[in-house]
């Protein structure tokens, strides 16, 4: 819940709370797309991990375009 973009030194890291009794070995994995799009991407590297963040500056380098991520556990 509540995933959001942070941007910080032209990094944009996506970020997301997890409930508190989130169950021992669940997985995220993080799709994104730019505005106007109709498909999602799969961020290669944030498939099945663990921690409740994902680095998606190479995917958002445009910083004139609107980006949208979401996040599936």
């Amino acid at each position: 819940k509540r995933a959001a973009f942070s941007s910080t030194n032209f990094e944009n890291i996506l970020t997301w709370e997890t409930e508190a009794d989130i169950p021992p070995g669940t997985v995220f994995d993080v799709q994104y797309k730019q505005y106007g799009e109709k498909s999602w991407l799969n961020k290669r590297e944030c498939q099945s991990i663990t921690q409740p963040f994902c680095n998606l500056t190479r995917e958002t380098e445009n910083f004139t375009e609107p980006y949208y991520a979401r996040v599936r556990a």
